[in-house]
């Protein structure tokens, strides 16, 4: 996973480096042009970020650029390669990172922290997506990205082969979305946290399907690892969840490999003014896609009260009918009952006073 050597692992600080002073890095972010923009920071954020400057826990920076460095994927393709073979549950060999120019498929101010394009052996197309929070309608929209996929991928096919095309010249397009907050829709099937797609027909016929979708749920993941790291699957969830040294010296104990991307994490911290740079960039998408979340998930929310609502007014609309029906049944039940019960009552005024005439009369004879 290295091009080279580094010292063996025995404690934290051969990791992230030595450990500095919070008093030298506090001199330095306030002489950074950032300090301005730190000073917007949570009390929380702030000690994140110190503690990492100091070397004393890792930070998960929300960053494309971030991530970039960490993967290096033109220099270091076998750690991508690593990553999604572990994922995909096979080999999987990288020959090309693919531009992410021209994409079709954009949303504004988006919830993507990673998106690395790359092209396996075999032909098959891969694109790792890391997102902070989990897009609503993934179904819908992982339909439309590996379609358009697929559709490049026929036009550049088509192009290069002309009469000589055949569809069997398309390869597999697959779409691996990490999401760090998953949406309702994986939450839901809470203790999974791995979600993949699984086309077959009903008679088992078996036909090639091109698109392959996988969905991991790394908060899923970290409820329920509790710290123990079984495979390399493990391990690279793992990697993306861990920020303090005993869980990182877990992991690199069992993985040494991932000693080399954290030392690549280690680079900046000599520039805490890029740390904050890029911190605040991600703070501001971040607030930017939360409160576009929280307004969609109220509408959500509305939406499913309103309709819960709409199905009981109509049981209740349709118990009324039937409640006003039977009351009117008893209405005219009541009167006419209320009618006999008058005559009845009648009646027995009247035969009382028959029996008073006809005792009176007998009394004089």
């Amino acid at each position: 996973m290295s091009k080279e050597k580094r010292k063996s692992v025995g404690s934290f600080s051969d990791i992230l480096g030595e450990l500095r002073t919070r008093a030298e890095i506090l001199d330095l972010i306030e002489s950074d042009p950032h300090y301005i923009e730190w000073r917007g920071f949570s009390r929380e954020d702030q000690e994140s970020i110190l503690l990492f400057l100091e070397g004393k826990q890792s930070l998960q920076i929300l960053s494309d650029k971030f991530f970039r460095h960490v993967f290096k994927p033109d220099d270091y393709p076998e750690r991508i390669e690593s990553l999604v073979s572990a994922i995909l549950g096979e080999p999987v060999k990288i020959v090309q990172i693919l531009s992410r120019e021209g994409t079709a498929i954009t949303e504004s101010g988006s919830q993507v922290i990673m998106d690395i394009i790359v092209k396996t052996s075999t032909g098959a197309i891969v694109n790792v997506e890391m997102q902070r929070i989990g897009y609503y309608f993934p179904g819908e929209r992982s339909g439309c990205y590996t379609a358009d996929m697929i559709m490049r991928q026929y036009g550049k096919c088509r192009s290069e082969k002309g009469d000589k095309f055949s569809y069997r010249d398309l390869k597999p397009v697959t779409l691996i979305v990490l999401m760090e907050k998953s949406s309702n829709e994986f939450a839901d099937v809470e203790p999974e946290y791995i979600h993949k797609k699984i086309t077959n027909y009903s008679s088992g016929a078996v036909v090639t399907v091109l698109e392959n979708v996988v969905y991991v749920s790394l908060d899923t993941f970290k409820k329920q690892m509790h710290n123990k790291i079984n495979n390399e699957l493990d391990a690279w969830l793992a990697f993306f969840t861990f920020e303090q040294p005993e869980e990182i010296m877990k992991l690199v104990q069992a993985y040494p490999k991932f000693i080399e991307l954290y030392r690549d994490i280690a680079d900046f911290r000599k520039s805490p003014g890029e740390v904050i740079g890029m911190f605040s960039e991600a703070l501001r998408i971040m607030d930017r896609n939360t409160t576009k979340y929280m307004i969609e998930d109220m509408k959500r929310q509305y939406d499913d009260a309103k309709a819960r609502y709409d199905d009981v007014k109509s049981q209740y609309d349709d118990v009324k009918s039937q409640y006003d029906d039977v009351k009117s049944q008893y209405d005219d039940v009541k009167s006419q009952y209320d009618d006999v019960k008058a005559q009845l009552e009648e009646s027995q005024r009247e035969n009382a006073e028959l029996k008073a005439m006809l005792a009176e009369i007998n009394s004089k004879q």
